[in-house]
């Protein structure tokens, strides 16, 4: 129990540190048969490294390896991603990439729908972010779970009302100036790709002042980190084909 509790908690510590590193990319690309193929990278920079240490450290792991390609692969187990790969080349990169099956078989995942995040049906391929399904998601953990999460006091999970800036000042009183300065130069660019031989018909975004590029393939936008740490209202965006 205790193995698949520190799996779990690898998970959530992936989620968070993804949305809080220097630069992310998540890539969406629909396939024929329905399903998702994902791929995603993030640069977590220098200072939110040392924090990542730091936490390892108390949580009894000497500060080393609490992030690593085995565990990652095994927190995916049980989930709606299969042909899981994770690679961590050094202490600040991690890149996984995996697929989610199609909607008939998916499954709930310690509460949470991955269709209620990503969904791929009638050719048409949709990303939905929004303070609810985040909220929810953080609150389908145990405490021990959160107590991780808890630790970045990200608005967006815990559901206090935070401008960008008081959050950032937050991060800076806890953890230095360098790190709130890295979560501000931060973003997540994100990609939604039609299947081989297909083109976008249609494709729309409601992502506030972000703004998204397109062609006949793909639609990306990105999201300021501390914007998406701070998420007030739904983000979305859509391709079909």
């Amino acid at each position: 129990m205790k193995t698949l509790k520190r799996i779990y908690t690898l998970f959530y510590l992936l989620v968070l540190f993804g949305f809080a590193s220097c630069s992310a990319n998540l890539s969406l690309k629909a396939q024929n048969d329905g399903s998702v193929k994902t791929d995603f990278t993030a640069d977590m920079g220098a200072y939110l490294s040392q924090a990542l240490e730091g936490i390892s450290a108390n949580m009894g792991g000497g500060g080393k390896d609490i992030i690593n390609a085995a565990s990652l692969k095994k927190a995916f187990t049980g989930s709606d991603f299969t042909g899981v790969s994770a690679n961590v080349p050094n202490k600040q990169t991690v890149i996984v990439s995996g697929t989610i099956v199609p909607l008939k078989q998916q499954k709930t995942f310690k509460g949470v729908k991955t269709s209620s995040f990503v969904k791929c049906e009638d050719k048409k391929l949709t990303l939905t972010l929004s303070p609810a399904l985040l909220q929810g998601f953080y609150n389908s953990m145990g405490q021990e779970d959160r107590t991780y999460l808890d630790l970045f006091m990200a608005p967006i999970f815990t559901g206090e009302k935070m401008t960008q800036a008081e959050y950032k000042e937050l991060v800076a009183s806890v953890y230095g100036q360098e790190l709130a300065d890295d979560m501000q130069k931060g973003k997540i660019v994100i990609t939604l790709t039609v299947p081989d031989g297909k083109s976008i018909k249609n494709s729309g975004a409601k992502i506030g002042q972000s703004k998204a590029s397109k062609n006949s393939k793909r639609l990306s936008f990105s999201i300021p980190m501390l914007e998406f740490l701070t998420l007030q209202t739904e983000k979305t965006a859509f391709i079909s084909w």
